[in-house]
């Protein structure tokens, strides 16, 4: 199963959205082909920020559950977020 994780920034990115979109992108690239990674900035994530009813960014979501909303967390929490949302780390 391939575990999806979305990350949402605003538009232009705040530091925070800067931080959690490269913490994102280095997880990610050691997963590949175990996890999907999306990530959308300002407008175009706006559809899916309002079905996760989601209240402001940075935000991650995990196979369609929020698991991080209004901070840039450490590696060790996005790590944990993957974790229960299915990912086997290495």
């Amino acid at each position: 199963m391939i575990v999806k994780l979305e990350v949402f920034s605003g538009a232009p990115p705040c530091p925070g959205c800067i931080a959690i979109i490269e913490l994102a992108q280095r997880v990610a690239a050691r997963y590949e082909g175990e996890l999907e990674l999306v990530i959308y900035e300002g407008e175009e994530g706006l559809e899916k920020f309002e079905e996760y009813k989601l209240f402001c960014v940075p935000a991650a979501v995990v196979n369609k559950v929020i698991r991080i909303e209004g901070m840039c967390p450490s590696e060790a929490t996005l790590n944990n977020a993957l974790r229960e949302g299915g990912l086997c780390l290495k």
